[in-house]
Formats: structure tokens, C-alpha cells, sequence
């Protein structure tokens, strides 16, 4: 498989201009959820319906992923980052004159199939950018921009459907994934594009990867989404924990929302600053059952009865933090394990299993609602996160002895195997 990259150096361009679209699909993407959830809500849409539009977002992640997988390997990065944006500035144009619910979600549906190809391309991409020693703050520019625009999408959003209506918030939103499919030209590093019998050949001389071939990468993957899903459980009961337990205000409520997002933020750089000086692959799998561990622990922290509700802001940017520091180690695990012909494939695998769990999670936050007061949902969700982390302890410590008696194995020149035959 043949790709283009720098190769006597990171192209920071092509990093700034990536972690651009990545503001921009975020922006795009939340501010569309944003207003047609408002929408379904002021059109008199009971909790169910939004449960249904949430889903219809989530579940082409999970489907798709095999497939969007191995077209980000195959096919050429800028054709495909193109046509996504593409295919969801249609949608988000389209949704703005479509009044039927099952015809939202099914543009919903298109919408969500565009980022189901976007990711598993722009993740597989950075490292192509960027030399290893530079990978870290590569990653960290561009969740940084994936960021900045989940958190601008939402505001933006409450901003023009409260002067000009969910239309002009649609509008918006088309226009960023418009904006994101001019830029994304400007991307001179590139995957994929060669003709097919190429890149089967490419394919064949590479070992075949697989996720579960990968003991220690398989580990962290699993313990990444079973504490993530546990995590969006109790995100579901957030608004309840602030509105109802401490009775503060909306205002209260976007502030704490907003604080997880800054300590992500936060956490992206302070994470970047850490791996550069992470050289073994065993030290990154601890580093994100160290950042789960400390997600559980500010979990329980909010479900601790506190004296005011304002100590809720300092836990969700402590959680947030270790949020960021495990979304970019597990990258960099990725990036470093992975042989560069498999990227997309294992991208989009990790993605998968990561939104399959988000969505399992959002299900069981309200099964929990309904039977669990919401504190103690907090808190056990808490202790459930530390439990995974300690019971994938073992695993990592027999994968990593794995790794190293692999490494202790010494290898036989073919040129002197040949010559003791």
C-alpha cells in the first residue's frame, strides 16, 4: 500500500489544516444533533423519539466499521475525506426542509454514515504526518479541534435557533462540512489510491493484523469501552445530578457540562507531554488503565454528597483530563503497534467497539434512572471503572512479558540462513 508523508520531517501544515476539519466536522456534526434534538422537543417529541435520533447517530459507527474500515486502507484519503463531507453537507441541507420524523432520522442516518468513513481516514492519516517523536502533539492538535468544535457546535446551536429558528443552525451546520471538503484538498499527505492489485499485493506482503491478535492492544481496547459505556450511563443522569440533587440552575448545569470538555482539552497536551518520553508500548497500556482508573475515581467523586455543587467543576475537569490522557495514549498504542497498511482497518475497529459501548451505556443510564437513586449510580459506576481496571491488570502484565520474550527472540538473517543451509 503506497502513501505520501514527509519524510524528512512532520508536515505541520497538513497537521494544522486536519485539526481545522476536525473543528469543523465537530461543529458541523453537534451543532446538527444539537438543533434537531431542540426540534423534536419543541415539536411536542416525547423522550423516546430523541432516544431514537440518538441512536440512528450512533448506530452507523457501530455497523460500519468493517467496511469504512478497510476503504480507509484501500482507497485514497483526500477522495474519501471529500465525499464524506460531501455527502453530509447534503444531508444537513436536506434535513432543514424535511418535516418527517422518519425521514430526519434517516438523513440522521446518512449524516452519521459520512463520519463513520471521516474518522477511521483522519486517524489513520496523522501518523502518516508526523515522525513518532512528533506524533504526541500531532494527536493532541487534532483532538483539540474535534473538541473546540463539540463544545462550539451545541452553543451556536441555542444561539440561532433562539434568533432565527433550527433552520439557520442547519444551515450552519451544512456550511462547516462544506467549508471541511474545500480544506481537506489542502492536505498533501495522503493513503491509499493505488490500484487494486497493488494494494492486494501490499496487503499480502504485510502480516495480516487483527485485534485479537494483538493480546495487549486487545486488553486496553476492551477496558477503554467497558469503562467509557459505564461512563455514558451515568452522562444520561447528569442533568438529574445537578438540576434535582442540588437544585442549581441551567446555567450551572452548562457550566460543569463545559468543564469536562476544558479539562480534555487541558488533558490532550499534558498527555502529548507525557508519551514523547513513553518509549516501550507496556508503558502506554498502563497509562490508560492509570487515566481510567482516574475517570472512575472523579466519577464517584460527583456522586459523593457534597456541600455545594460547585465542587462538581473541579471533578469534571479532573475527569476530563484523564479522559484526554487515555483517548491519546490508546491513539498512540495504535499508531505504533499497528502495521501502516491496517490503520484504517484497526481505527475503525477500535471506534466500533468504543460507540458500540457509548451505546449500550446510554441504554443503561435509563434502565438506571428509573431504579437506581442518582447518586449512587454515580458512585457505583465509579467503583465498577476502578473493578475493570484492576481486573484487566493481570492480562496486560502477561501480554507485556508476551511482548518482551517476543523482542528477546533473536532473529536469523535470510542471507545467513542461507548460507548454513
Amino acid at each position: 500500500m503506497s502513501f505520501t508523508s514527509f519524510l524528512d520531517g512532520t508536515r505541520w501544515s497538513d497537521v494544522y489544516t486536519a485539526a481545522t476539519c476536525a473543528f469543523l466536522a465537530g461543529t458541523a456534526m453537534f451543532t446538527a444533533d444539537f438543533a434537531l434534538t431542540l426540534e423534536l422537543q419543541s415539536a411536542g417529541y416525547g423522550g423516546f423519539a430523541i432516544a431514537a435520533l440518538i441512536i440512528c447517530a450512533t448506530l452507523p459507527l457501530v455497523l460500519l466499521a468493517p467496511i469504512t474500515g478497510r476503504m480507509a486502507d484501500r482507497f485514497d484519503s483526500r477522495a474519501l475525506m471529500a465525499l464524506s463531507g460531501l455527502v453530509q453537507t447534503a444531508a444537513i441541507v436536506a434535513m432543514a426542509f424535511t418535516d418527517s420524523l422518519y425521514g430526519l432520522y434517516g438523513l440522521v442516518i446518512v449524516n452519521a454514515a459520512g463520519t463513520a468513513v471521516l474518522q477511521p481516514v483522519v486517524s489513520a492519516l496523522v501518523p502518516a504526518m508526523a515522525r513518532r517523536e512528533d506524533l504526541p502533539r500531532a494527536i493532541a492538535l487534532v483532538q483539540t479541534g474535534t473538541l473546540t468544535g463539540l463544545a462550539a457546535g451545541p452553543a451556536v446551536a441555542g444561539f440561532l435557533i433562539g434568533a432565527h429558528g433550527a433552520g439557520a443552525a442547519l444551515m450552519l451546520a451544512a456550511a462547516c462540512a462544506l467549508a471541511r471538503v474545500l480544506l481537506c484538498c489542502d492536505i498533501r499527505t495522503r493513503r491509499g489510491g493505488v490500484r487494486r492489485e497493488l494494494a492486494a499485493a501490499g496487503e499480502k506482503a504485510a502480516a495480516p493484523w487483527r485485534l485479537r491478535g494483538d493480546r495487549l492492544l486487545a486488553v486496553v481496547v476492551m477496558a477503554f469501552c467497558a469503562v467509557i459505556g459505564a461512563l455514558c450511563a451515568v452522562n444520561v443522569l447528569s442533568v438529574f445530578l445537578v438540576r434535582e440533587v442540588y437544585d442549581a440552575t441551567e446555567s450551572v448545569y452548562g457550566l460543569v457540562k463545559a468543564c469536562w470538555t476544558a479539562g480534555m482539552v487541558v488533558g490532550a497536551w499534558i498527555a502529548a507531554a507525557i508519551i514523547r518520553r513513553l518509549d516501550r508500548d507496556v508503558q502506554l497500556a498502563w497509562m490508560v488503565m492509570a487515566c481510567l482508573a482516574g475517570v472512575g475515581l472523579a466519577c464517584f467523586g460527583q456522586g459523593v454528597p457534597l456541600f455545594t455543587v460547585l465542587l462538581l467543576v473541579p471533578l469534571n475537569l479532573i475527569g476530563g483530563m484523564f479522559n484526554a490522557g487515555e483517548n491519546a495514549a490508546l491513539g498512540i498504542a495504535v499508531a505504533r503497534r499497528v502495521p501502516e497498511a491496517f490503520r484504517g482497518r484497526a481505527n475503525a475497529a477500535v471506534s466500533g467497539r468504543l460507540s458500540a459501548a457509548q451505546l449500550i451505556g446510554f441504554l443503561l443510564g435509563g434502565a438506571m434512572s428509573a431504579v437506581m437513586d442518582v447518586q449512587v449510580a454515580f458512585m457505583a459506576v465509579g467503583l465498577i471503572s476502578v473493578a475493570i481496571v484492576l481486573a484487566c491488570l493481570p492480562a496486560i502484565r502477561r501480554a507485556a512479558r508476551d511482548d518482551e520474550a517476543a523482542l528477546a527472540v533473536p532473529t536469523v538473517k535470510p542471507e545467513l540462513a542461507s548460507a548454513a543451509a
